[in-house]
């Protein structure tokens, strides 16, 4: 397993982002946001840049995240509604945006793009079969071209427990859609259920990439805290995931940019962040 980085989680500049990141002995980068957008969508300049970073550095981009099946951002800030509902939203990201996605990660060498199940209204139960179907026409598509989609487990999506996203990539049933484990948004999904002793088993052979952050809940409420700090139990996913024999990355989401109070001092946040999941290795 190798510990890999996501820029954005303590800078919006990549340059910097792999300058710092090289420092604390990281090469292996996932690439989401830039200059705060989602790269490749929003202005041309700021995926030329990340490109052109790239090579600059020479790091390995392991994975991109540029949003699929999520609402997607506008210039000016605003997001594009998407849901089981916009069946012509949902074929932009199909017809449009995945040819884009494709285009991008090959730029910056890597066929491996995160992907998401479709919004979830909060009173849904039943799973609306455009779920499956877009993920599924997205990995045929995937498959053709030669990249692998990687499915990241998220609250508020149709994926968030394992047993959701299990029932998904079980739907879909494509090599070329493979698993990004979270197992902060599977509590965060549903705190009650484990998602180290009673999550994991169920995907454990579906793992593809792991998204590395913590929560807690406070108030009722999940809230991103440092790792180490809330209720999953990294030390034994990381025994779990090594005694499977995962030998991909590690990636650092800490989130904590996310949370007010704790994005001020954010690199010496990260720094610790990374600190302590280095400890549990």
């Amino acid at each position: 397993m190798r510990i890999c980085l996501i820029t954005d989680e303590y800078t919006n500049d990549p340059d910097t982002g792999f300058e710092l990141g090289r420092r604390w002995g990281v090469e292996d980068f996932e690439i989401r946001y830039a200059y705060r957008f989602r790269v490749p969508v929003g202005p041309a300049w700021a995926a030329d840049r990340v490109a052109a970073a790239v090579a600059k550095y020479g790091v390995n981009i392991t994975a991109i995240s540029p949003g699929l099946f999520k609402p997607i951002m506008n210039t000016d800030g605003s997001k594009v509604p998407l849901s089981t509902e916009t069946p012509e939203e949902i074929r932009r990201h199909l017809d449009e945006l995945l040819p884009e996605f494709f285009a991008f990660a090959e730029k910056l060498g890597t066929r491996n793009i995160t992907v998401f199940a479709l919004p979830r209204a909060p009173d849904s139960s039943e799973m609306p079969a455009v779920v499956v179907d877009s993920l599924a026409e997205a990995a045929q598509r995937a498959q053709a071209d030669g990249f692998q989609l990687l499915l990241e487990n998220g609250a508020g999506s149709w994926a968030g427990t394992a047993e959701e996203t299990r029932r998904v990539l079980d739907a879909v049933d494509s090599a070329a859609l493979r698993l990004t484990w979270d197992p902060a948004n599977a509590a965060f999904s549903d705190p009650v259920i484990d998602p180290v002793t009673d999550g994991y088993p169920l995907i454990r052979d579906r793992v593809g990439n792991v998204h590395v952050k913590d929560m807690a809940v406070e108030d009722g409420d999940g809230v991103w805290v440092m790792m180490g700090e809330g209720i999953v139990d990294w030390p034994g996913q990381l025994a779990a995931l090594k005694a499977d024999g995962y030998e991909g990355c590690l990636t650092m989401e800490s989130h904590l940019q996310y949370r007010p109070g704790h994005d001020v001092d954010l690199l010496a946040r990260m720094e610790q962040f990374l600190d302590r999941a280095r400890a549990m290795l």
